[in-house]
């Protein structure tokens, strides 16, 4: 049986309220984020699981401080030097609507860590690009339709137009690789 934590919706900068540890200098809020990601890391390594799916939003908003970029940073590598593929789909706080800058999780893409997959666009992954975990992935980040409006040139085009037809790319792109499923 294959064994994989999923998990979402980490947020793990978000520091609004609260006092600061006096040891660390983060917030109290933020510990509790980083206590519970320590969770799902420790879980991860000690149960032996197959792998890690983490479906988006690392942070509150896509300019993460550097401190908590280090903070994430610290429990992924862990996961890679336990050799467990993780999968990071970028989520819609994760990603820019501008073309071409990069998301808040583009370092371990970027940085080539092992065992770790950032998938920042739509993808079909198979046993050959999961370190060899028998399964088959179809991962769907965060997609903004801005930057599909731009691709598909429909701009200036009624929204519900635009919402149809990027749905009907969308259904496509899923309906051949549900084909090519073993």
């Amino acid at each position: 049986m294959v064994k994989i934590i999923h998990f979402a919706d980490a947020h793990i900068d978000i520091a609004t309220h609260g006092r600061r540890d006096p040891e660390t200098g983060l917030p109290i809020r933020v510990l509790d984020f980083l206590k519970a990601l320590d969770t799902i890391v420790d879980r991860a390594i000690a149960e032996k699981v197959d792998m890690v799916i983490f479906a988006g939003d690392a942070y509150k908003d896509r300019q993460p401080a550097p401190t908590f970029q280090r903070e994430w940073g610290k429990r992924i590598i862990r996961l890679s030097n336990a050799a467990i593929p993780t999968l990071l789909l970028v989520g819609n706080h994760d990603l820019s609507p501008a073309s071409g800058r990069a998301h808040t999780l583009q370092e371990f893409d970027t940085l080539q860590v092992p065992h770790v997959h950032v998938l920042y666009k739509p993808q079909f992954l198979t046993p050959a690009d999961l370190d060899g975990v028998p399964v088959q992935v179809i991962g769907f980040p965060w997609v903004y339709r801005s930057g599909l409006m731009a691709a598909a040139e429909l701009s200036g085009t009624d929204i519900n137009e635009v919402n149809q037809e990027l749905e009907k790319r969308l259904s496509a792109i899923l309906s051949e690789w549900l084909d090519n499923l073993d």
